[in-house]
């Protein structure tokens, strides 16, 4: 009879145990979980700075004539066009290489629109890096450029 009452507490505490790494590793593999999405997010926000970034330099060389930039050659896709903004799309994939939108991870867009002012014009551009898995924008660069009348 004494042996059988010094087993059960035994019992309990070896059930205790499990239960008590049972519940420690959940804890563990959320966190790591976590740390994993908020590491593929920040690699994403990274790169789509890089590439609407090296957009934004290139653009800066050819502000008044995108459509050497924006070409169908290049991947860029444009939008029926309202009012003077005129609209760019291209795909990007994981590491934000140029894919066809289909295949496309993100979408890079690229608004284009022309201030008239007295001695010229004021070009501006907008630049963003949307995630088409959740919506997400992930990059919002805009920026100007004057051209003065030649």
């Amino acid at each position: 009879m004494k042996m059988a009452e010094k087993r059960n507490p035994a019992l309990v505490e070896l059930i205790l145990v499990i239960l008590f790494f049972a519940l420690a590793s959940m804890v563990l593999v959320q966190v790591f979980v976590k740390a994993h999405l908020l590491s593929r997010e920040s690699r994403a926000q990274t790169l789509g700075l890089i590439a609407a970034e090296d957009l934004l330099e290139q653009w800066k060389e050819l502000p008044t004539q995108p459509e050497q930039l924006f070409s169908s050659e290049n991947g860029w896709e444009e939008e029926a066009a309202g009012g003077n903004v005129r609209t760019f799309r291209s795909g990007c994939n994981e590491e934000m290489q140029p894919v066809p939108l289909e295949q496309a991870v993100y979408e890079l867009r690229a608004e284009l629109w022309t201030e008239e002012k007295e001695a010229g014009a004021l070009l501006h551009i907008r630049v963003q890096v949307t995630g088409l898995r959740d919506g997400k924008t992930q990059v919002d660069l805009e920026t100007a450029r004057y051209a003065a009348e030649t």
